[in-house]
């Protein structure tokens, strides 16, 4: 018997928003253009020292500059997790999400946010989470499969009405994307 409604009870944590930003970036066509011009800056930069130090016009001044580079590409998606970490906590940290045939609904101690499937047409899978991402893959709804009754229903309700996040629509089914 197919599920057609599952409600989760949860407060995200850390660990959610790292998993799921982090199967963003992998397996969507914006967090993968996100994740490289987060380290161009960084490999220019490289690239420009190393080619001055090759024609001996390199600075001590060029070390600074390449380093604080570095250090933003590898800090910045920690500060993307600690970000939308704090933003849930002000929203009052504890969220109930109800997923049914018409779409996402996430409540919250400020109100209740209701995406219907056309706005949330995609989803991921990782290990502890189920992903569904918005139109834009900017937007991320974060379901941990510790606060589903039965993760399998709540897989095949999400096939049922979104496609894998990273293919194409109609490609390979409906399945949810295992990351």
């Amino acid at each position: 018997m197919q599920q057609e409604r599952m409600e989760l009870a949860y407060a995200p944590t850390g660990e959610d928003f790292r998993e799921a930003m982090a199967a963003h970036a992998r397996h969507t066509a914006l967090g993968r253009v996100v994740r490289v011009v987060v380290w161009l800056p960084a490999a220019f930069a490289a690239l420009g020292c190393a080619a001055k130090a090759a024609t001996g016009t390199a600075q001590l001044s060029d070390v600074p500059l390449v380093a604080l580079l570095t250090a933003t590409a590898l800090f910045a998606p920690r500060a993307q997790v600690l970000s939308a970490q704090r933003r849930a906590q002000r929203r009052g940290g504890r969220y109930r999400a109800v997923v049914d045939g018409s779409g996402v609904s996430v409540t919250d101690a400020r109100g209740t946010r209701v995406m219907p499937w056309a706005r949330v047409p995609r989803s991921l899978e990782t290990e502890h989470l189920f992903v569904v991402v918005n139109r834009s893959g900017n937007g991320l709804v974060v379901l941990p499969k510790r606060a589903a009754s039965s993760p399998d229903a709540l897989r095949a309700l999400l096939a049922r009405h979104t496609t894998p996040a990273g293919r194409a629509a109609g490609s390979a089914g409906s399945a949810v994307h295992s990351g």
